[in-house]
């Protein structure tokens, strides 16, 4: 653990730290090093035991490291290493004895080298002694097929148990996909002893069945199927041995995610083909499904439970932090910290519990903190900060904004500000985000944060097709590829140069995924906006890129058909058209290619494409190889290779950061 670390943890034992707002500081003469921002966060995955007895967080290095601190004795338990590639995902407990900790390693198929898969390794973790068992690995269980387990409960009615679900073959090892829609595959459930690894299958399902949904002991009230090529989603209650359909549902967006016992009824999120997407009942009797809530302008887009099951209440979208409770506790405690932290981003990891709350606390200009807070002395404790590095440090101010697109059509967006510096007249990064059906957040993003400190302007917007503003705003973007998706794009950086505070001659277009499938196709579509264009994990040829997904997935998987139905078909005009590696002629600008070589969702050779067309038209490009790195940029490493990188060329198409005062 670093020194850093441990100054976080010693902080927790000598009840450090009351609740406080957030006052900003000047902006520094000199920013801040680059890998104060490349660098992953020195603690994440903070949670707190059933009890609120043990404090679990996850520390960044050449290796995870997991710290289990006692509460109580005020000191550090156990300290667990785990094998360097290995990346964190998820971070439960299963009750006080049992810490439940998700990772994945990225992996070669044994059939062919440049095949890769991300695949997850789930460890059951003794609070007691800190040891740790490796559950389903695949050597004892040789009939699963790889990457398939997900955890279905934390808990049971038995104890040292927890339910798994994963896809089991009668052809053995060697199965090339966890998706694919291959002959003599089976889902089932599965009960595993966290103490032992041990499983048995408790239940079996066919190829359709997607998962099952539990009580908090873990006993199963319904099933989920899904028909592939119909995309038709079927809720089964179940009924002793036997299950019994209760809603069925044609779409993509139907989407289950809990039962709730006081309604006796499955919660689930979907838009019936609706402005938005709401919140639904569904009774496990079989009465009609009813709408739970819709909010009247911005999708539902989750649900909180606590560890009763209780549905507390809804996390809604918007360009801010927007919640409707059902529990009035749950929202006195929310309405209670956001009172301490105004304008910041929140999460509350227990809203009910006779001892400790742990509370997320991040903004947009502001990194994560986590706080231990007793509601009954209204005492909080630093528990760990996601940036140390960054405290004291003036960040930029984000403002929630939107512009008209070139129909009239509002296009929401968050806008930062270089800190210390007059918007007028500055250089700006256009920096879409990934998905595309995702979106941004009111979050600490680094990213945008780290261009800010180096004087930028950073637009982000959340063009037709992103998540959470309703369902036109994402349908929106059904095969709009270079068109209208990128068209929104466009004209948020006419609006900021028609508002006076952009050069026009000083913008770069950035993105990651599909953003830099965005950052390609303004070079290429719209060359006369940017000066120049960064691409990390990019798509270049869209065909190529479907035709890739159907070999990795299968030819008539649902990924095919979703990217058939968000692309288009690989032979349309339209699609080879749009595609970035066709209209490299076009290019006046310098680009940057950056990849992961272990990227599993964009391949490196989509890079590799692009480069090569660049090269033969005689354009300027630089491909920055990130070795070891995968879709997310997982590594400090590499995200501080990406920054220096990008740094440096901004700064050689950009001309020099604007300075403050």
């Amino acid at each position: 653990m670093s020194s850093t670390s441990l100054r976080a943890l010693a902080c927790i034992l000598a009840a450090c730290g009351t609740m406080t707002a957030i006052t900003a500081t000047a902006a520094p003469a000199v920013p801040p090093p680059v890998p104060a921002f490349g660098a992953t966060p020195t603690v994440s995955n903070v949670t707190l035991s059933p009890s609120s007895r043990i404090l679990a967080s996850a520390y960044s290095g050449k290796q995870v490291t997991i710290v289990l601190l006692d509460l109580d004795a005020r000191k550090i338990a156990h300290s667990i290493k785990f094998d360097q590639g290995m990346k964190l995902r998820d971070l439960e407990f299963a009750n006080d004895e049992t810490l439940i900790a998700v990772l994945t390693t990225t992996v070669a198929m044994p059939d062919d080298k440049d095949d890769k898969r991300e695949v997850p390794a789930t460890f059951a973790i003794r609070t007691a002694d800190g040891s740790s068992q490796l559950l389903l690995s695949p050597e004892t269980n040789k009939r699963m097929v790889p990457g398939s387990q997900q955890i279905l409960s934390y808990r049971t009615s038995t104890p040292g148990e927890m339910l798994m679900q994963a896809r089991m073959t009668d052809r053995g090892s060697g199965i090339r996909s966890a998706t694919a829609p291959i002959e003599g595959i089976e889902q089932v459930m599965l009960s595993v002893d966290t103490r032992t690894g041990k499983s048995r299958i408790v239940m079996k399902a066919g190829p359709q069945t997607a998962g099952w949904i539990v009580d908090t002991d873990g006993k199963v009230v319904a099933r989920v199927d899904r028909e592939r090529k119909t995309e038709t989603t079927t809720l089964l209650a179940r009924r002793g041995d036997a299950f019994v359909q209760i809603h069925e549902r044609t779409g993509r967006q139907f989407r289950p995610v809990g039962y709730d016992p006081a309604r006796d009824s499955i919660i689930a999120i979907d838009s019936d083909e609706g402005a938005r997407a709401k919140a639904w009942s569904i009774p496990l009797d079989g009465s009609a499904a009813r709408v739970l809530y819709e909010d009247l302008q911005f999708d539902v887009e989750g649900t909180i439970f606590d560890r009763t099951g209780s549905l507390l209440g809804l996390r809604l979208g918007g360009l801010d932090q927007r919640f409707h409770w059902f529990d009035q506790d749950a929202r006195s405690r929310q309405e209670w910290v956001s009172a301490a932290f105004p304008g910041r981003r929140l999460s509350i990891d227990r809203y009910r519990t006779a001892g400790r709350a742990l509370v997320g606390v991040s903004g947009s200009g502001y990194p994560g903190t986590y706080y231990l807070v007793d509601f009954a002395t209204g005492r909080a404790e630093a528990a760990g900060q996601e940036y140390p590095q960054l405290a004291g440090i003036a960040l930029g101010e984000v403002r929630l904004i939107d512009y008209k697109a070139r129909d009239g059509y509002s296009i929401p967006a968050y806008l930062t500000l270089p800190p210390g510096i007059p918007a007028k007249g500055l250089p700006m990064v256009v920096l879409p985000h990934g998905g595309p059906e995702a979106r941004d957040g009111l979050r600490f993003d680094w990213w945008a944060q780290f261009l800010a400190s180096r004087g930028y302007l950073v637009l982000q917007p959340q063009f037709r097709g992103s998540t959470g503003f309703g369902e036109a705003h994402r349908k929106a973007g059904y095969r709009q590829w270079g068109k209208r998706m990128q068209d929104d794009v466009s004209d948020g950086v006419k609006a900021m140069v028609e508002q006076g505070m952009v050069d026009p001659k000083r913008v770069c277009i950035v993105g990651a995924s599909y953003g830099g499938y965005a950052a390609l196709a303004g070079a290429t579509l719209t060359p006369e906006l940017y000066a120049c264009a960064v691409s990390i994990a990019g798509v270049a040829d869209l065909p190529a890129m479907i035709n890739w997904v159907a070999d990795q997935s299968g030819e008539f998987s649902e990924s095919v058909k979703y990217w058939n139905r968000h692309i288009g078909e690989p032979d349309d005009r339209d699609v080879i058209d749009k595609s970035p590696v066709n209209q490299v002629a076009s290019v006046r600008a310098p680009v940057m290619l950056m990849h992961g070589i272990d990227d599993t969702v964009v391949p490196y050779e989509q890079s590799e494409l692009m480069e090569k067309a660049l090269k033969k038209a005689g354009k300027p490009y630089q491909l920055v190889r990130l070795d070891g790195e995968d879709h997310w940029l997982s590594r400090s490493e590499t995200r501080t290779k990406m920054l220096a990188e990008l740094e440096a060329f901004l700064a050689a198409n950009l001309g020099p950061r604007a300075a403050g005062p």
